[in-house]
């Protein structure tokens, strides 16, 4: 990553909170996450940010994750197991279905 991108990055992780009430100013603190419906800030509380934690690495603060995108390939994974197929079959359907 260029200095420029991991200084932004850097920086808006340190204010992961002020970011998130701004641009996802439906959802609400959670203890250490903020929850959200989606990064279209639906309401809802399917996408995690981590608001505190480290600058990089395992829990850093600003990591998000969408558990609906997350259920969608699990879904997709066990269908393909139930009908016999791959699961990279799975995977390639679930990202064409507009999911992670």
């Amino acid at each position: 990553m260029s200095s420029l991108a991991a200084d932004l990055a850097r920086r808006l992780a340190s204010n992961a909170e002020a970011v998130c009430r701004h641009y996802l100013s439906n959802g609400h603190r959670e203890g250490r996450y903020w929850l959200v419906g989606d990064v279209a800030n639906t309401l809802g509380r399917s996408l995690f940010v981590r608001l505190s934690g480290p600058d990089h690495g395992k829990g850093a603060a600003g990591k998000w994750t969408d558990y609906v995108a997350l259920r969608v390939m699990l879904r997709s994974r066990d269908w393909a197991r139930a009908c016999g197929r791959s699961a990279a079959f799975a995977q390639h359907n679930a990202s064409t279905r507009g999911g992670a």
